[in-house]
């Protein structure tokens, strides 16, 4: 039941053209269970050697009899002009039988393919909202196996599944009664096997749908591990340890191997069972018939008629079972789709939430703690006020919670006590793209998607025009090298840029932020990884794109901070000591500590290389 609301949700949009298709089922019912069943029955009604006419036990329908035995043929003459007649009308049906079947299968079709792309986009939509903290908890790997795989699955289901799925039942009811109608001795025979077949159907679909499950979460598990691996193959060849993840892959491989079989197994078997049960069921009534025609208690025709029927019926029942089986498989892909759409992210727009407005750039943490689910206070207690065009460098050792002060201001996280301020304004308060618009991040692992160079840079405003893009190019120190390139601003920079060197891909992302303009601007550490000419080429890019604006800067070599407005030390979630980076030195405190650590083997190193020129 909770599977039928669900699916009815994902077609709710479509319900028109659902009463559509409904309405082209009903016709195909009545051709399949009525119309087709009657033609063959009265080929072999006009063609049997001793005709009479129509037996029927019901005595609602022996008036209506009476009229068609009187028109049956009597002569040899009328039995070929009749052959005629039923060949002209076997060919209307056949006709009539393609045309609304062709119908039901496009509509059924069209309205699966609807469901999956929408479910599709719904997914990729929600994947796009979650907040960071949901990331936090999950591997790519099984996200992209949810989002390919198990929508895959939903796939088979929405397109040719839910056509025959809706179509069964009504030809399994219809042609019950008629075959009730015709004689009901015989249909006693079939309705017997009816609930063993229910039985099966019901513990193989439990059953497969736990197999299947478990197969959903090995393949996610598989995906995970190939994801990570892959993203890290460098590490894994600089430590040759190739045969070592083969190894760990191929077991992993095989436990999913052998979980998909298990469904495999069962999902062979469950249909199979359910085949025979029809046979038998058939067999015997059909051994039955064989006695009552020959006793002459039945008519060759009307026995024509009913096993037609019958057959038309067996079929939509073994159909539907092994649909029963395939839709408990459906449900436990769809039940992982909907878990991922179900999700709420963490941070949420207030329903009051108002635009934030053109800003300046003044930035306020006011007693301000923060942890991550689950964990220890990352913050604590933190007041401070950064002024508009203020340049502060944040410090300090792993885990001190510099990252996390960051990620507060762009509101990724949401405080766990007190309230971050922009212009003075509650960052809950207002809403995020008026918020995130008015921010510029360079991280330092750069990200640049597959695309050209204009692209990328135009990803900092959509719809830029060519002039914006090469000026923004300029001021990042890029132009020059991307000019160089063979076509241009129309280079493709590749998979995860592998085609560009660190310093030209931070260059980029530098000229990217430009395009954007932002009034606060997030800097973590965009040099710490360069060589010597790459960092200078980088550096002046950033203090042209510092100029004018807030800017908060994570150091991680604290020669590149010295001329901060401003330097905050933090220590276990707290900031310990602030100020210019001389006054610092002065304090004789943490910074001083940090700064002689980074500073004292290049200070040795200068003077060796001195030593050895002079």
């Amino acid at each position: 039941m909770r599977f039928l609301k669900l699916v009815l949700e994902l077609l709710r949009p479509q319900r028109r053209r659902l009463a559509l298709l409904l309405t082209i089922i009903l016709a195909v019912t009545v051709v399949e269970v009525g119309l087709w069943p009657a033609v063959f029955g009265a080929f072999i009604k006009v063609v049997q050697v001793a005709p009479g006419g129509l037996p029927v036990k019901l005595d609602l329908l022996k008036a209506a009899v009476e009229r068609v035995n009187r028109l049956l043929p009597k002569t040899d003459e009328e039995r070929r002009r009749a052959l005629l007649y039923i060949a002209a009308a076997t060919i209307v049906v056949a006709l009539l039988r393609a045309a609304l079947t062709y119908a039901r299968d496009y509509v059924g079709q069209h309205i699966g393919g609807r469901v999956l792309i929408d479910l599709r986009l719904q997914l990729f939509e929600r994947l796009q909202r979650l907040s960071l903290a949901f990331y936090d908890s999950q591997r790519v790997g099984d996200l992209m196996s949810r989002l390919t795989g198990d929508v895959g699955v939903v796939q088979q289901l929405v397109t040719s599944d839910m056509t025959n799925y809706i179509t069964a039942p009504p030809v399994i009811v219809v042609g019950m009664v008629g075959m009730f109608v015709l004689d009901w001795r015989l249909s006693l025979f079939v309705v017997i096997f009816a609930p063993v077949t229910a039985y099966v159907v019901s513990r193989s679909g439990k059953r497969i749908g736990r197999l299947t499950r478990r197969q959903q979460e090995a393949m996610g598990d598989l995906n995970a591990r190939l994801h990570e691996r892959l993203a890290s193959i460098r590490i894994i060849q600089s430590f040759t340890r190739e045969s070592y993840e083969v190894e760990q892959f191929r077991r992993l491989n095989e436990n999913t191997f052998e979980a998909i079989m298990r469904v495999v197994r069962l999902g062979a078997l469950a249909p199979q069972v359910i085949q025979l049960l029809s046979t038998s069921a058939l067999v015997i009534a059909a051994t039955y018939a064989g006695f009552l025609v020959i006793n002459k208690q039945l008519d060759l025709g009307m026995l024509a008629w009913y096993f037609m029927l019958t057959q038309r019926v067996g079929v939509a029942f073994v159909k539907f079972g092994g649909l029963q089986i395939r839709v408990r498989q459906s449900f436990s892909a769809l039940e992982r789709v909907l878990e991922v759409l179900a999700e709420e992210p963490d941070v949420r727009e207030a329903p009051d939430a108002r635009e934030l407005g053109t800003i300046e750039g003044r930035v306020g943490f006011r007693n301000v703690t923060f942890c991550y689910a689950g964990g220890e206070a990352v913050l604590r207690g933190v007041d401070l006020e950064i002024a508009p065009g203020e340049v502060v460098a944040l410090v300090g050792p792993s885990g001190a919670g510099k990252t996390s002060l960051v990620n507060l201001v762009m509101r990724f996280y949401d405080p766990t006590e007190g309230r971050v301020e922009a212009e003075g304004q509650d960052l809950r308060e207002v809403t995020l793209e008026s918020l995130r618009s008015q921010i510029g991040l360079v991280p330092q692992e750069t990200i640049l998607f597959g695309g050209t160079i204009k692209e990328n840079i135009q990803y900092g405003r959509v719809g830029a025009s060519d002039e914006e893009v090469v000026a923004a190019a300029r001021a990042a120190n890029a132009h020059d090298f991307i000019m160089a390139l063979p076509k241009g601003y129309d280079t493709d920079v590749g998979e995860r840029a592998v085609r560009l060197s660190g310093g030209q891909r931070q260059r980029i992302a530098i000229a990217r932020a430009v395009l954007k303009d932002p009034r606060i601007l997030i800097l973590d550490e965009a040099t710490s990884s360069l060589d010597a000419e790459s960092e200078v080429l980088v550096q002046e890019a950033l203090d042209r794109l510092m100029r004018g604006r807030t800017t908060v800067v994570i150091a991680h070599r604290l020669s590149t901070i010295r001329s901060a407005h401003r330097i905050l030390v933090l220590s276990e979630g707290e900031i310990v000591e602030q100020g210019g980076h001389e006054e610092l030195l002065a304090l004789d405190g943490m910074y001083k500590r940090l700064y002689g650590i980074q500073e004292g083997p290049r200070a040795a190193a200068r003077l060796v290389e001195g030593e050895q020129r002079g």
